[in-house]
Parts: C-alpha cells; sequence; structure tokens
C-alpha cells in the first residue's frame, strides 16, 4: 500500500489483496453492529471492482506470456537443426506436405497449407502425407552454404526418422557425386 497526500486530499494505492483484508474489516464490523456512514459500501464496492480489474489485467498478461511460450513451444517442436559430419547441415520441419512433382519418380514436396493458400492445383495423383517431417540437406563449404544435396519427406512424425532420411540423401548425393 502506498498513501500520499496532495493539497485537497489523501492518495492511496492498493493491492487487490490489500482491498480484500479492508473489505474483510468493514464487513466484520458491520456484522459485529458498528454503525457505518452510508458512502462506505460504495467505496468498498469501487474498491472492488477495481481489484476485480486488476485481476483481470493480471490475468490476460499471464495468459499472453503463456500464449508467447506455447508459440515458442510448438515452433521448437516442428523444427529441427543439425550437422551430420562437419559437411552437411540438416533442417527439418514437421507439417502437411504433398508432392506435387509431375514426374511420379521424382518427389518436390511442399507444403500443403501454403499451397492451398496459394490457390495452386496439385496433380491429381499427388501423394500427401500429413504431420511428417520434410528433411532437407546442404552440403557445407568451408563453414558456408554449398551445394543443395535434396530434401524428402519421413513417413511418419516421429523425429528419429529425420537422420537416416537425411543419411539417404547424402549417401545417394555422394555417389553420384
Amino acid at each position: 500500500m502506498k498513501i500520499s497526500s496532495t493539497a485537497s486530499a489523501v492518495r492511496a494505492t492498493f493491492t487487490p489483496t490489500e482491498i480484500a483484508d479492508l473489505q474483510f474489516v468493514i464487513e466484520a464490523a458491520e456484522r459485529a453492529g458498528h454503525n457505518m456512514p452510508a458512502r462506505v459500501p460504495n467505496i468498498i464496492a469501487a474498491l472492488a471492482r477495481s481489484a476485480d480489474d486488476v485481476r483481470m489485467k493480471q490475468a490476460m498478461k499471464r495468459a499472453e506470456k503463456d500464449r508467447i511460450k506455447r508459440i515458442e513451444q510448438e515452433r521448437r517442436d516442428r523444427e529441427r537443426q543439425f550437422l551430420i559430419g562437419e559437411d552437411y547441415s540438416v533442417m527439418a520441419s514437421r507439417a502437411d506436405y504433398a508432392d506435387a512433382a509431375r514426374d511420379p519418380d521424382a518427389h518436390q514436396w511442399v507444403d500443403l497449407v501454403f499451397h492451398e493458400i496459394m490457390q495452386r492445383p496439385l496433380p491429381e495423383q499427388c501423394e500427401i502425407r500429413r504431420d511428417v517431417w520434410l528433411v532437407r540437406v546442404l552440403q557445407l563449404d568451408g563453414g558456408t552454404l554449398g551445394a543443395v544435396v535434396g530434401s524428402d519427406c519421413t513417413e511418419t512424425a516421429d523425429p528419429s526418422q529425420i537422420r537416416p532420411v537425411a543419411e539417404q540423401m547424402i549417401a545417394r548425393f555422394e555417389g553420384r557425386a
């Protein structure tokens, strides 16, 4: 509680807990039969409303903080990055993907939601994989990004499938080189 006086009034700042304590004391005094001025119930009601406003603002702030933490955690849960040896960078992101390649032997995975937003048609016989990892592998050249090794999708959402898919792409890439 903070109290300061001005030329014409006293200014007091209460926490919601202090207001509840004050309300309890006044209600106890009324039950004990003490005579209260007529404006005391109005003052206590105004203080109680203000305390409710403070509690609501605090709850909204906590909810916003929790929302931001949840969004960050969801992003971390949907993204993975690591190195295989010193030569390859692996990045994986989890979502729904569709194979937009016209050639049935080739794969060109696109984010299904993004593709729908862009309103681009998919091939009639395209493969759709829901809640899987799109694995992208890049070859590093002296610490900078070099050649694109490729990208492919896992079969399931199991993150343990990311490394084997990346290693298969690297083996194919090194076999061509």
